[in-house]
């Protein structure tokens, strides 16, 4: 079967005119429903993801309820984190029924009674910050062919059309006017009538694949959805791998380093081209979850991969400086882990990565080069939350090369910038993995989006 990377112009141009945004996933409460999550609880998530060192800042949430866990329609205080922290939201009102054959009616009811609560609070605060509400979370997937409770597709459309209706003629209209609304699911069912934006959830490991094929297999389900998306955008609604994980799964096999190549390869062919949202920042999956996603270590408090940059747009180095280098296929050394690293194979496609961590008393930088077989180093931009400092001077550099793929440079001052440019995605196959039996209540499975994904 053959791939187009944009099925119609149309499609590419809606694409393409579309602000992105980019975030994780969270959680109503931490691995069991009584461990409700609270205001400090997102905030604390927030500001993680806003101040982790990417090219592309992650201030952007994706939200499976509006209502509070363990309540009937109390608004959740994410929205109140949201506010403090100005952080963007991509709502989600959770439709799948108590059993099977039922309505998501009073569950839509609750929610739509939970968001009326939260615009009363805050407004066109709140409002500014939504990007889009998803009406459901792989319903039809669990309906359709995981054999659990869920909720058909043309259910589904339906629920959107009839939300649509509710929200025009609520006494919060006016803060959800052209927000777009729409559906999240896996990507064989993600296209749904009436939606006015496509989520899609995309898990080679679920699939089974290899970490070495798993950037195809997950552009082959992307390409697969936009080609039926026509010119709605798609968006990225969950896509990750696990560091841990004390269950196999063929081919597919958890590892920080598998994690890390996942995310310099999938995850930056996507960042800052599609609204993505990644799984997950902090651990709040179930304990029936096996697999650990979270790319924040909650003991330490540090990213468990190293360099979560792109690599992308790269700088020269001045012209006083010069380097000739064969990288190896691993970075070695032992790094502090407030200064990122890559901690895996880099293959040779991929631009070599540079991160630094400054004094500020002194000035100096230390950089830490990962090279892809190439005969020049180029350094990538410093932060732009560094470029905000107001810092403009240049460095000059004095490069050591040694026998590892890590260079240390000692700098002056350096001229911040800051920017991006992920590669192109790659055509591929892709097909879906299966769902993985779950035994939490069903009040917790309609208020907690960590279950098993594809």
């Amino acid at each position: 079967m053959r791939y187009f990377f944009c099925f119609l112009f149309s499609s590419c141009l809606a694409q393409a005119a579309s602000k992105v945004f980019t975030g994780f996933n969270y959680g109503a409460f931490w691995s069991l429903e009584a461990n409700v999550k609270k205001k400090a609880d997102f905030l604390d998530g927030f500001n993680l993801a806003r101040n982790l060192t990417t090219d592309i800042p992650f201030d952007s949430a994706r939200l499976f309820t509006c209502k509070a866990a363990g309540t009937l329609n109390e608004p959740t205080e994410a929205f109140d984190a949201a506010v403090d922290s100005k952080t963007n939201l991509l709502l989600g009102f959770w439709i799948t029924p108590g059993q099977k054959g039922g309505s998501p009616d009073e569950n839509v009811k609750n929610e739509m009674a939970a968001l009326e609560k939260g615009f009363k609070k805050h407004g066109q605060a709140l409002s500014d910050l939504v990007i889009g509400l998803s009406i459901g979370s792989e319903d039809i997937y669990r309906a359709e062919e995981a054999g659990e409770i869920g909720v058909t597709a043309a259910v589904v459309g339906q629920t959107i059309a009839q939300v649509k209706k509710d929200i025009a003629a609520s006494p919060f209209a006016q803060y959800m006017k052209d927000k777009p609304i729409g559906h999240v699911d896996t990507a064989k069912y993600a296209v749904v009538d009436n939606a006015d934006f496509i989520g899609m959830t995309a898990y080679p490991y679920w699939n089974k694949d290899s970490i070495e094929s798993a950037s195809t297999s997950f552009q082959g389900s992307l390409e697969q959805v936009k080609q039926h998306a026509g010119n709605r955008p798609v968006w990225i609604a969950e896509m990750g791998w696990p560091s841990t994980d004390t269950e196999l799964h063929s081919a597919a096999v958890a590892g920080v380093n598998e994690a890390q190549k996942f995310w310099s390869e999938a995850g930056c062919a996507v960042f800052g081209k599609y609204t993505t949202f990644y799984f997950e920042l902090l651990k709040d999956t179930t304990p029936e979850q096996k697999a650990d996603w979270s790319i924040i270590d909650t003991n330490t408090r540090q990213p468990r991969i190293r360099n979560l940059s792109c690599g992308n747009p790269q700088a020269k180095l001045p012209t006083g400086a010069s380097a000739i280098s064969q990288a190896s296929s691993q970075s070695v050394g032992s790094t502090p882990p407030s200064i990122p690293v890559s901690g895996s194979p880099v293959t040779p496609s991929a631009p070599a990565v540079i991160l630094s961590s400054e004094s500020p008393s002194t000035g100096s930088s230390t950089m830490h080069v990962t090279v892809t077989r190439t005969t020049t180093v180029t350094p990538q931009p410093i932060l732009p939350s560094l470029a905000a400092s107001g810092d403009t001077s240049l460095t000059t550099f004095i490069v050591t090369m040694t026998s590892t793929t890590i260079i240390t440079a000692q700098a002056s001052i350096v001229t911040l910038a800051s920017g991006n440019q992920s590669p192109s995605p790659t055509n591929g196959v892709a097909s879906l993995g299966k769902l993985y039996p779950r035994t939490k209540s069903v009040e917790a499975n309609m208020l907690q989006h960590n279950s098993k994904w594809r």
